[in-house]
């Protein structure tokens, strides 16, 4: 083992030297001009990908040699055991990549951190750790699909999708990354066999049977989508379901709050109708969905701002900006929770936002704060409570100011050159569902119109609605208008992720659901919520027609691939549970023999394979 070891390492050493020095100059050129390091999540996923085909282009041609007859013989019928054999080539490969990939990066970073004043956190190491085992996983996958019969094990591609492209935690990250390439590698033991062309065993079946579901199950999902989008519907301008959420969304701010107040019964609404107007409305143009928390692995939000010849980058380290001069390079020291010099930490990753007073607002998740002129001192205006996450800055009103959380929308008024709480309205609704939220002033209070859109798992009969509020000057709040709203589309279309196959929905959605990546939750919402959804009677039927449909059908093709009874009971079952998706897993890995043939050899062996079949 240890001398295929060597050797694998002697037959790569110069390539990979060659591409060590490339990569690091590369890198240093890149920093350049892209500050990698500040650079948001889509730049970091096109490095991820591009690290990922390396690693795919590399299986390629190592696996693609040894895939000659003769190589393969050399390969195989030596005094180890098959799996002695992979740990050495996965060693090797682990060793080049780390030479190749790993090492310029660190040596990278390493020179940020100690010769100039750029913000270089643990977490960018960790990062760097996820490139390099992303281009292991490649390596991976490469080869499987060169070693594995079916023209169909490109779909392998999509397991680190599924499991590893979250932006969660450097830890989290990393663990991902090692789960994935655990996976891929027992995928790549079961392929890596003497004789390539005989039948895999049972336990060898089921992993790659399972990727390719997963494969298949993301192929329908992605084509019934592009299908949907060349066909004109409400999700183009112009083609909105009357009285629907699209339709009410593309609307002016008066118009929607006019539409909240048409079937209101109070005996002020038309007063109120007639006062809308676009100078006394507003709405909350970016309800905040997300804050980049501590130890990110990639960059999400405003991870840098300028400030005159100043630059301050955020530390997730130090969870503060750190300022540099962009004319001398000088270091500007830190801006913390109070400001210039400050040395408070912030909770995760503030935003900012002026409201349209022109005032400035640095909002993290949990306090909002006000900042002076020059943007250079901070004050704390409001903390959430406990389990409590912000949503938006400001939304000035009048005299009055709004603020809105996942659980309520808060009321502040003047107090003493501070804001205090006037009063608050809970959400009547998940914060996950509120699309927007408009304001009026009007004579009698402040009007607050919050639009809901359809949420996708929601039980027949739940729909769209638009809920307004009247906040009188006293601080009293009551509801004064409701509109219910058509579904934009069929049923059967918002559900198409879960019952094309329930249990790979499941599977997909589980490491959204076990991992924390910042998204604000619905208030006193459980984490596993988005597994227990209550689905509508139209979905249930479509998930058990596909099921029986699936498993009727793997029967049907069990016997026409000639496979024996323990394995198409094993299939019928599997495609009851699995849907459509293990159907076409069968299809590929037991073809029909008559479907076997090529072009050439298909007419003179047609009868033989068709007396066979019958036979059999």
């Amino acid at each position: 083992m240890l001398d295929l070891y060597l050797a694998e390492l002697r037959r790569f050493r110069f390539g990979a030297v060659i591409f060590a020095l490339a990569h690091l100059v590369i890198l240093a050129e890149v920093q350049q001009h892209l500050e990698l390091t500040s650079a948001g999540f889509d730049v970091h996923l096109l490095m991820l990908f591009l690290y990922m085909l390396t690693g795919l282009g590399f299986a390629v041609l190592q696996f693609g040699s040894y895939r000659r007859p003769s190589r393969w013989i050399w390969l195989q019928h030596r005094p180890l055991h098959r799996a002695h054999i992979l740990a050495a080539l996965v060693l090797a490969t682990l060793t080049l990549v780390g030479l190749a990939v790993a090492l310029p990066q660190a040596v990278v970073l390493a020179a940020q951190e100690h010769f100039t004043h750029r913000v270089i956190d643990a977490r960018h190491y960790a990062g760097a750790a996820c490139l390099a085992l992303s281009t292991m996983t490649g390596w991976l996958c490469g080869g499987w699909i060169m070693l594995h019969p079916s023209r169909w094990a490109f779909l392998v591609l999509d397991l680190p999708v599924v499991l590893c492209l979250h932006l969660v935690t450097a830890s989290t990250a990393i663990t991902l990354w090692l789960v994935c390439n655990a996976i891929l590698l027992l995928l790549l033991y079961t392929v890596f066999r003497p004789e390539r062309n005989t039948a895999p065993n049972t336990l060898a079946v089921i992993p790659g049977a399972l990727v390719l579901q997963l494969g298949f199950f993301k192929a329908l999902l992605f084509v019934g989508t592009t299908l949907f989008l060349l066909v004109p519907g409400p999700q183009q301008a112009g083609a909105e379901e009357p009285n629907g959420y699209f339709e009410a969304m593309r609307m002016e701010v008066p118009n929607r709050l006019l539409a909240g107040l048409a079937a209101s019964t109070e005996p002020h609404a038309g007063d109120w109708r007639a006062e809308l107007s676009k100078d006394n409305t507003q709405t909350v143009n970016s309800i905040i969905r997300r804050f980049a928390i501590s130890n990110l692995v990639s960059n999400w939000g405003q991870v840098t701002f300028a400030q005159g010849e100043d630059k301050w980058t955020f530390s997730q380290d130090q969870m503060m900006y750190r300022g540099l001069n962009t004319r001398t390079g000088a270091d500007e020291g830190w801006f913390g929770a109070g400001g210039h010099g400050a040395t408070g930490a912030f909770n995760t990753q503030p935003i900012t936002l002026r409201d349209k007073r022109g005032d400035l607002w640095v909002v993290d998740g949990h306090t909002l704060y006000a900042a002076d002129s020059a943007g250079r001192h901070l004050r704390n205006v409001f903390q959430a409570e406990s389990g409590e996450w912000l949503a938006s800055g400001i939304i000035r009103s009048g005299s009055e100011s709004l603020l809105l959380t996942n659980r309520r929308l808060v009321l502040l008024e003047p107090a003493g050159g501070a804001l205090a709480i006037k009063s608050a309205l809970e959400l009547p609704l998940p914060f996950g569902d509120l699309g927007t939220v408009d304001t009026a002033r009007v004579a009698d209070g402040t009007l607050i119109s919050m639009l809901y859109k359809y949420r996708q798992t929601d039980v027949k009969g739940k729909s769209a609605r638009q809920l307004v509020y009247l906040v009188t000057d006293a601080g009293v709040i009551r509801e004064v208008g409701r509109r219910e709203l058509a579904p934009d589309f069929p049923a059967l279309w918002e559900q198409k992720h879960w019952w094309v196959s329930p249990p790979l929905q499941a599977l997909v959605a589980l490491p959204d659901v076990l991992t924390d990546n910042g998204d604000i939750p619905d208030a006193e919402a459980s984490r596993w919520a988005p597994l227990l959804q209550r689905r509508p009677t139209t979905a249930w039927v479509a998930a058990i027609a596909c099921m029986l449909l699936a498993s009727a059908s793997s029967a049907w093709w069990g016997r026409r691939a000639c496979m024996a009874p323990k394995a198409r009971v094993a299939w019928c079952l599997t495609c009851l549970l699995m849907g459509v998706p293990a159907l076409l897993a069968l299809v590929v890995l037991a073809p029909i023999p008559i479907l076997k043939t090529t072009s050439w050899t298909r007419t003179a062996s047609l009868t033989r394979n068709f007396n066979w079949s019958k036979s059999s």
